[in-house]
Order: structure tokens, then sequence, then C-alpha cells
């Protein structure tokens, strides 16, 4: 998929693509200190990419669950983008993939810092508050 909103390309990949790599690594390891960022989820989940003028900007990816629902996640956007609509993007595109490929319901595992960016898109927060590797998350879903 290849979609320009304000400028910016959102394009999809199976599997992890370097520019998705690097992105996370640089926000999540470097900036805010995750260890366990990459896993095995990487593999087989579709990986979403925002580019600004070919520039790798932001990235998230998407996966289904055993119940039929996909998993978001691993949203970042590289800093000096921040505040400009592109993890807004990069949800709303994965949600398009997802209700493209038949999924109904998408369910996100977010920092609790972040959770008015998220209920702004229209997702609603269910279960505990729990801990992820010392920072607070929360678990939303939304029906597509």
């Amino acid at each position: 998929m290849k979609k320009s909103v304000d400028g910016i390309a959102v394009k999809c990949f199976d599997g992890l693509p370097d520019e998705a790599r690097a992105i996370r690594q640089k926000v999540f390891v470097e900036e805010q200190g995750f260890m366990d960022e990459f896993d095995d989820a990487d593999a087989s989940a579709r990986h979403l990419v925002a580019l600004d003028d070919g520039k790798p900007v932001g990235t998230c990816r998407f996966f289904p669950m055993a119940d039929g629902a996909y998993i978001i996640g691993r949203i970042a956007v590289v800093a000096e983008c921040r505040g400009k609509g592109i993890g807004a993007l990069l949800v709303l595109a994965a949600e398009r993939e997802i209700a493209l490929s038949g999924g109904s319901r998408a369910v996100i595992h977010g920092q609790t810092r972040v959770r008015s960016f998220y209920e702004k898109l229209g997702y609603t927060p269910f279960g505990d508050p729990d801990d992820e590797e010392g920072v607070p998350h929360i678990w939303l879903q939304k029906s597509l």
C-alpha cells in the first residue's frame, strides 16, 4: 500500500525492513531504553514505514491474534517529526490494511503516557495497566 497525506507516503512491507529497524532502534532502544525491542513477531508481522520525501520518519507493525483481532504496535516517529500527525497516519493506515485483510478489531498495548493519543483515534482502554520493561502500558481496542 502506498498512501500520501500531507506529503507523507506510507509503504507496507512483509517482514521487518531496515528502515523500520533503524527507527525503532533510535526511538525505543536509544531514546527510551527498551532492551527487548525486537522479537519473533517481527518476522511474521506486516510493517508500515512513513516516508517524508523518501526519508523514513515513522513506523509501526501489525499482526493477527488467535481471535481474529489484530495487534498494532511498535508505533514510532523520529523526534524531529513528532507532533505532525505521522503517528496517527500510521495507525489509520494499519487499520485500513487490517480491514482489507478481514480484521474487524484492532488492539494496541500502548504506553500509558500517550493513552490520550490512542483515545483521540477512537481506542478504548480495557484491562488493568501493566508494566513492560519498567514503563507503564495499557491495552486499548477499537472496532473497525
